[in-house]
């Protein structure tokens, strides 16, 4: 890995919605990019951790979970300015699930299981994108 990709790979900040049992694994995977996510697995964890000011880049959200936490978690993103950029993993990925992220907002959908490189693209390209956006609702005080 490049110096350049290294460094931007450490300033990424990543907050994912991640099942208990798998927080380890993603955690690694992250964590041996350089990157330290902030991992949560339910849509109230995930509410408290936007709640508090952090600024984050990507949000990592899987495509499985119940209607009621992934309407409240999208909604919590909603909110943000900056809105991170959204990655939604899948066991399978279908063109409904892509285009119903993308029309949502969501930046892409990448396809479980993923390897550290495929992983560490699908982020940065993610960061970058956030990065190019401009604050979509600056606030008028």
């Amino acid at each position: 890995m490049t110096t350049i990709v290294a460094e931007k790979l450490k300033e990424v900040r990543v907050l994912a919605v991640v099942a208990t049992e798998m927080q380890g694994e993603i955690r690694h995977q992250l964590n041996s990019l350089g990157m330290s996510p902030v991992l949560v697995s339910r849509a109230t964890e995930f509410a408290h951790v936007v709640r508090s000011g952090e600024i984050y880049q990507v949000a990592l959200l899987p495509a499985a979970l119940p209607d009621t936490d992934w309407w409240a978690i999208w909604g919590e993103l909603a909110l943000l300015n900056p809105r991170p950029a959204i990655l939604v993993y899948a066991h399978t990925a279908s063109f409904q699930l892509w285009s119903g992220v993308l029309e949502a907002g969501g930046y892409d959908v990448i396809v479980e299981p993923f390897t550290d490189e495929k992983l560490k693209e699908a982020v940065l390209r993610a960061a970058e994108s956030f990065e190019e956006r401009p604050l979509e609702n600056p606030s008028q005080e």
